[in-house]
């Protein structure tokens, strides 16, 4: 088992709130990649309007961008309304658990979906302990998650294997 030189503190945000972060904190896709001890997942819907937009463009050591819908069905691509969606899938968890692996000594994570809620929330449960991160902090810090049980279930399934 790896050791932790610190804790990770693992925030989960709407992707307004994570804008606001990054504007503040003058963080553009120009330097990301300088961002000491940071790592950033962004669940973008899978199409159509703001939610698909990624926010960092570029590819970036630190940087995970993923493109799912809020959906817990088992299927993979399916139309509703005229609207192409995209569930979690496997390959989604082996990148996120790929991506942990790879940042696991880092001091925050910022993970963010559309609302902050569902999608994130259960990547950042998921994170929280796949890093031994402090549950408490995590808790405190994200009481509005109410994770997606399809990608929470998913996740923990392929860190089984």
């Amino acid at each position: 088992m790896k050791v932790k030189e610190e804790e990770t503190k693992i925030y989960v945000l709407p992707k307004l709130q994570f804008l606001e972060i990054l504007n503040m904190n003058n963080i553009t896709d120009d330097n990301v990649d300088e961002v000491f001890q940071s790592a950033f997942i962004c669940i973008n819907d899978f199409k159509g309007g703001f939610y698909h937009n990624p926010i960092f463009i570029s590819s970036h050591h630190n940087v995970l961008n993923l493109f799912f819908d809020d959906i817990e069905k088992d299927l993979d691509i399916f139309s509703t309304n005229h609207l192409e969606t995209k569930v979690f899938s496997k390959e989604d968890a082996k990148k996120i658990i790929n991506f942990l692996e790879q940042h696991y000594n880092i001091k925050s994570l910022l993970i963010y979906c559309a609302g902050g809620i569902s999608r994130s929330g259960a990547v950042g449960q998921f994170a929280c302990s796949f890093l031994n991160a402090n549950k408490e902090h995590f808790n405190n810090e994200n009481p509005h998650i109410f994770p997606n049980v399809r990608v929470l279930r998913m996740l923990n399934d392929e860190i089984t294997k």
